[in-house]
């Protein structure tokens, strides 16, 4: 936001350092009033269709124009169309005034088009301003009164007023815009300079943002890590077997302690023989160990396309199970595998591995610093702990 109300603050104090050269209701000299008068009649013959384009009546007149040399130059060929616009502005041309003098001789919609010509000549044209448009005769004599008056009461006003006007020093009301439009510029380019510097700050503060964000993003892969393995080693503990994923968790219901001198319950001492024959059963049905090649995993950390042999341009992961339900799996070491996981690693690892920053990748092969484990479950091989990788190279 302060970068904006900075950049905006220039905008308007160089814009307010430009139309300060020259206030609406002051006195406009010969050459703009004339250039103002053109550029009004330019516009009306614009509006009633056969007006030529800006940019040709400025190629032709550089230096600024009048209605003359609209008649003259451009329009002489318009006959009636054209007699009528310049006999009107011809009258006002001879009147001279100030820019709302020029307000009222066209419509609002013709004034919005003369405007910023107008003004961009004032800009181009600054040695328009030095000319010191005619004083009023109302003016003039109650200024030669004032002198007068001076003069005859102190007798020391008469001289300073011939030594002005004999050096032909303007007064300092006529300077007073050009004071203006130069503080104007100085506060614009004051906040121009600001908005540059703070903008090198704000990409500083940017970069800094981001690498907390990744050590954040780090740190939280490793807990969540941390986390799943502590909670599978915990069921493993308490149950023997690891919790899935969609597995529905429910409490474990406390049954009541028998009290003491009084029989168990046949459930109670039921319980037991089936617990142990249900290990004796795991032990006693051993199966075969089994190597699986297999692609990414889907939005539910299944793998998909599993093989049992290698697929090039395919397979990702080597999975190896002991019994067919349980398995740790590892990125295939080897160098077109990497290539094709480097080229999308949020759709080809983030799902199955973490570790620092590995979104962004920074080497050409992938190391596996600890393998991942697997689950058969719905006849898919889903991800229970994600492997940590690193980037070298």
């Amino acid at each position: 936001m302060k970068k904006i109300a900075l950049t905006l603050a220039a905008i308007i104090c160089l814009a307010t350092s430009a139309m300060a050269q020259i206030s609406e209701n002051q006195t406009l000299s010969t050459t703009l009033w004339k250039q103002g008068i053109a550029t009004c009649a330019h516009y009306t013959a614009y509006a009633r269709g056969f007006g030529k384009r800006a940019e040709e009546i400025k190629s032709q007149y550089p230096q600024g124009y009048t209605i003359d040399d609209l008649n003259n130059g451009v329009y002489s060929n318009q006959g009636r169309k054209w007699e009528k616009i310049y006999n009107e502005f011809k009258e006002a041309e001879e009147k001279n005034g100030s820019i709302n003098d020029l307000k009222e001789l066209v419509t609002p919609q013709i004034w919005k088009l003369v405007e910023p010509e107008f003004q961009a000549f004032i800009t181009d044209h600054p040695e328009a301003l030095k000319e010191m448009p005619p004083q009023p005769a109302d003016e003039q004599a109650e200024a030669d009164g004032e002198g007068n008056a001076k003069d005859n009461a102190t007798g020391e006003a008469a001289p300073a007023k011939a030594k002005a006007a004999k050096s032909g020093a303007p007064a300092c009301s006529a300077n007073l815009p050009l004071w203006l439009s130069i503080i104007g510029a100085l506060l614009g380019l004051w906040a121009l300079l600001t908005a540059l510097s703070n903008r090198g700050k704000l990409k500083e503060m940017r970069r800094n943002f981001a690498r907390e964000l990744e050590r954040t993003n780090a740190n939280l892969q490793e807990f969540s890590t941390d986390a799943a393995d502590q909670m599978k080693a915990l069921s493993i503990r308490l149950t023997g077997k690891a919790i899935r994923k969609d597995d529905n968790f429910e409490e474990p219901v406390v049954e009541d302690e028998p009290v003491e001198g009084e029989p168990e319950t046949e459930e109670a001492v039921e319980e037991e023989p089936q617990i142990e024959e249900v290990v004796e059963q795991a032990v006693e049905e051993p199966r075969e160990p089994i190597t699986l090649f297999m692609s990414k995993p889907d939005e539910n950390d299944d793998f998909t396309r599993v093989s049992d042999t290698l697929e090039p341009g395919n397979s990702l992961y080597v999975l190896d199970s002991k019994d067919g339900e349980h398995g740790t799996f590892e990125v295939i070491d080897k160098p077109e595998v990497h290539r094709m996981a480097l080229m999308m690693p949020t759709e080809n690892l983030i799902r199955a591995c973490s570790g620092n920053a590995i979104q962004i990748p920074s080497g050409n092969r992938i190391v596996t610093d600890r393998p991942g484990e697997a689950e058969f479950i719905d006849g898919k091989w889903h991800v229970v702990v994600k492997a940590i990788i690193h980037y070298e190279g």
